[in-house]
Protein backbone atom coordinates (compact mmCIF):
# COMPACT_ATOMS: atom_id res chain seq x y z
CA UNK A 1 0.00 0.00 0.00
CA UNK A 2 2.82 2.39 0.89
CA UNK A 3 4.62 1.72 -2.41
CA UNK A 4 1.44 2.34 -4.37
CA UNK A 5 0.82 5.55 -2.44
CA UNK A 6 4.34 6.80 -3.06
CA UNK A 7 4.15 6.01 -6.78
CA UNK A 8 0.83 7.85 -7.03
CA UNK A 9 2.26 10.92 -5.30
CA UNK A 10 5.22 10.99 -7.70
CA UNK A 11 2.88 10.85 -10.70
CA UNK A 12 0.75 13.67 -9.30
CA UNK A 13 3.76 15.86 -8.58
CA UNK A 14 4.98 15.38 -12.13
CA UNK A 15 1.59 16.44 -13.49
CA UNK A 16 1.35 19.44 -11.18
CA UNK A 17 4.90 20.55 -11.93
CA UNK A 18 4.07 20.64 -15.62
CA UNK A 19 0.79 22.49 -15.07
CA UNK A 20 2.42 25.09 -12.83
CA UNK A 21 4.91 26.09 -15.51
CA UNK A 22 2.29 28.07 -17.42
CA UNK A 23 0.99 30.08 -14.51
CA UNK A 24 1.57 33.80 -14.26
CA UNK A 25 4.25 34.93 -11.85
CA UNK A 26 3.01 36.38 -8.58
CA UNK A 27 4.67 38.44 -5.91
CA UNK A 28 7.45 37.00 -3.77
CA UNK A 29 6.95 35.09 -0.51
CA UNK A 30 3.43 33.78 -1.04
CA UNK A 31 1.55 30.50 -0.82
CA UNK A 32 -1.53 30.13 -3.02
CA UNK A 33 -4.01 27.33 -3.57
CA UNK A 34 -3.28 25.71 -6.93
CA UNK A 35 -5.95 25.93 -9.61
CA UNK A 36 -6.49 22.34 -10.72
CA UNK A 37 -7.78 21.31 -14.11
CA UNK A 38 -10.80 19.02 -14.28
CA UNK A 39 -8.49 16.17 -15.27
CA UNK A 40 -6.29 16.71 -12.21
CA UNK A 41 -9.36 16.85 -9.95
CA UNK A 42 -10.58 13.53 -11.32
CA UNK A 43 -7.17 11.92 -10.76
CA UNK A 44 -7.02 13.13 -7.17
CA UNK A 45 -10.63 12.31 -6.27
CA UNK A 46 -10.25 8.77 -7.61
CA UNK A 47 -7.72 7.77 -4.96
CA UNK A 48 -7.93 10.52 -2.31
CA UNK A 49 -10.64 11.22 0.24
CA UNK A 50 -9.28 14.74 0.84
CA UNK A 51 -6.57 16.60 -1.04
CA UNK A 52 -4.89 20.00 -1.07
CA UNK A 53 -2.31 21.39 -3.49
CA UNK A 54 -0.51 24.71 -3.06
CA UNK A 55 2.04 26.69 -5.05
CA UNK A 56 4.64 28.73 -3.21
CA UNK A 57 7.03 31.41 -4.36
CA UNK A 58 9.84 32.89 -2.26
CA UNK A 59 12.80 35.17 -2.68
CA UNK A 60 16.30 34.12 -1.64
CA UNK A 61 15.46 34.82 2.01
CA UNK A 62 13.91 31.40 2.56
CA UNK A 63 15.96 28.22 2.22
CA UNK A 64 13.72 25.50 3.71
CA UNK A 65 10.07 24.64 4.23
CA UNK A 66 8.51 22.32 6.81
CA UNK A 67 5.08 20.77 6.32
CA UNK A 68 3.03 18.88 8.93
CA UNK A 69 -0.48 17.93 10.07
CA UNK A 70 -1.74 18.65 13.58
CA UNK A 71 -4.57 16.59 15.08
CA UNK A 72 -6.96 18.08 17.64
CA UNK A 73 -9.68 16.29 19.61
CA UNK A 74 -12.33 18.50 21.24
CA UNK A 75 -9.95 21.43 20.96
CA UNK A 76 -6.92 19.67 22.46
CA UNK A 77 -3.76 19.03 20.45
CA UNK A 78 -3.16 15.26 20.59
CA UNK A 79 -0.20 15.05 18.24
CA UNK A 80 1.25 15.43 14.79
CA UNK A 81 0.67 13.16 11.84
CA UNK A 82 3.82 13.31 9.80
CA UNK A 83 6.33 16.16 9.50
CA UNK A 84 8.68 16.69 6.60
CA UNK A 85 11.27 19.35 5.76
CA UNK A 86 13.22 20.02 2.62
CA UNK A 87 15.39 22.71 1.11
CA UNK A 88 13.72 24.94 -1.46
CA UNK A 89 14.73 27.35 -4.17
CA UNK A 90 12.40 30.17 -5.20
CA UNK A 91 9.23 28.21 -5.95
CA UNK A 92 7.53 24.83 -5.74
CA UNK A 93 4.45 22.92 -4.64
CA UNK A 94 3.03 21.53 -1.39
CA UNK A 95 0.72 18.50 -1.54
CA UNK A 96 -1.41 16.82 1.15
CA UNK A 97 -3.67 13.84 0.47
CA UNK A 98 -5.56 11.28 2.50
CA UNK A 99 -6.22 7.95 0.80
CA UNK A 100 -9.71 6.53 0.41
CA UNK A 101 -10.63 4.01 3.09
CA UNK A 102 -11.81 0.52 2.20
CA UNK A 103 -15.00 -1.05 3.52
CA UNK A 104 -14.57 -2.18 7.10
CA UNK A 105 -11.24 -0.37 7.46
CA UNK A 106 -10.98 3.17 8.84
CA UNK A 107 -7.25 3.49 8.21
CA UNK A 108 -6.20 6.20 5.79
CA UNK A 109 -2.74 7.02 4.51
CA UNK A 110 -1.81 10.68 5.10
CA UNK A 111 0.78 11.77 2.54
CA UNK A 112 2.77 15.03 2.50
CA UNK A 113 5.00 16.11 -0.37
CA UNK A 114 7.18 19.13 -1.09
CA UNK A 115 8.51 19.73 -4.59
CA UNK A 116 11.04 22.44 -5.44
CA UNK A 117 13.90 22.90 -7.89
CA UNK A 118 13.50 19.41 -9.33
CA UNK A 119 13.67 17.59 -5.99
CA UNK A 120 10.86 16.08 -3.92
CA UNK A 121 10.50 15.32 -0.22
CA UNK A 122 7.69 12.93 0.74
CA UNK A 123 6.39 11.45 3.97
CA UNK A 124 3.41 9.28 4.82
CA UNK A 125 1.73 7.94 7.93
CA UNK A 126 -1.38 5.81 8.62
CA UNK A 127 -4.25 7.44 10.48
CA UNK A 128 -7.54 5.99 11.72
CA UNK A 129 -10.34 8.36 10.74
CA UNK A 130 -13.61 7.55 12.52
CA UNK A 131 -16.03 9.67 10.56
CA UNK A 132 -18.96 7.43 9.66
CA UNK A 133 -21.42 9.29 11.91
CA UNK A 134 -19.79 12.71 11.68
CA UNK A 135 -20.52 15.77 9.59
CA UNK A 136 -17.39 17.03 7.87
CA UNK A 137 -16.19 20.28 6.32
CA UNK A 138 -12.84 20.76 4.65
CA UNK A 139 -11.06 23.46 2.70
CA UNK A 140 -8.02 25.65 2.22
CA UNK A 141 -7.30 28.89 4.05
CA UNK A 142 -9.45 31.42 2.12
CA UNK A 143 -6.96 34.23 2.66
CA UNK A 144 -3.89 32.67 1.09
CA UNK A 145 -4.32 34.73 -2.08
CA UNK A 146 -3.77 37.93 -0.11
CA UNK A 147 -1.36 36.72 2.59
CA UNK A 148 2.40 36.77 2.56
CA UNK A 149 4.31 33.91 4.15
CA UNK A 150 4.17 33.92 7.96
CA UNK A 151 5.47 31.55 10.60
CA UNK A 152 3.47 28.34 11.03
CA UNK A 153 0.67 29.18 8.64
CA UNK A 154 -2.60 27.25 8.57
CA UNK A 155 -2.91 26.09 4.97
CA UNK A 156 -6.00 23.89 5.23
CA UNK A 157 -8.32 22.06 7.60
CA UNK A 158 -10.52 18.96 7.83
CA UNK A 159 -13.11 19.26 10.61
CA UNK A 160 -15.46 16.55 11.96
CA UNK A 161 -18.41 17.15 14.27
CA UNK A 162 -21.31 15.09 15.64
CA UNK A 163 -23.34 18.19 16.52
CA UNK A 164 -25.72 17.73 13.59
CA UNK A 165 -26.05 16.93 9.90
CA UNK A 166 -24.01 19.98 8.94
CA UNK A 167 -20.94 21.67 10.37
CA UNK A 168 -19.68 25.23 9.89
CA UNK A 169 -16.19 26.07 8.72
CA UNK A 170 -13.50 27.67 10.82
CA UNK A 171 -13.91 31.44 10.99
CA UNK A 172 -12.00 34.03 9.02
CA UNK A 173 -10.38 35.22 12.25
CA UNK A 174 -9.02 31.73 12.95
CA UNK A 175 -7.20 31.60 9.61
CA UNK A 176 -5.67 35.03 10.14
CA UNK A 177 -4.70 34.60 13.80
CA UNK A 178 -4.94 31.01 15.02
CA UNK A 179 -3.42 31.50 18.52
CA UNK A 180 -6.06 34.06 19.52
CA UNK A 181 -8.94 31.93 18.20
CA UNK A 182 -7.75 28.45 19.14
CA UNK A 183 -10.90 27.87 21.23
CA UNK A 184 -12.89 27.47 18.00
CA UNK A 185 -11.47 23.97 17.73
CA UNK A 186 -13.52 22.94 20.76
CA UNK A 187 -16.60 23.05 18.53
CA UNK A 188 -15.40 19.96 16.64
CA UNK A 189 -14.87 16.36 17.57
CA UNK A 190 -11.70 16.02 15.48
CA UNK A 191 -9.75 18.60 13.46
CA UNK A 192 -6.77 18.07 11.18
CA UNK A 193 -4.77 21.22 10.36
CA UNK A 194 -2.23 21.34 7.56
CA UNK A 195 0.50 23.78 8.53
CA UNK A 196 3.73 25.08 7.04
CA UNK A 197 6.79 26.99 8.14
CA UNK A 198 9.33 28.64 5.84
CA UNK A 199 12.75 29.21 7.39
CA UNK A 200 15.86 31.16 6.43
Amino acid sequence: MIRKGLFFVMVLLFIFTLSACGQDAYKNNTVTEAKLTEREKVILSTTSEYYFLFDFKTDKTYKKVTLWVEKYESGNLVGEINRISTEIKNEGTLLFTTSKKTEGNNNSLFTLSINSDGSTGTGWSPEEMKEQQSAVVWGANPFLQTMVITNQMVLASICFSKAGPTVSTLSSDFHVDMPRHIDELKNYEVVYLLRSEFSK
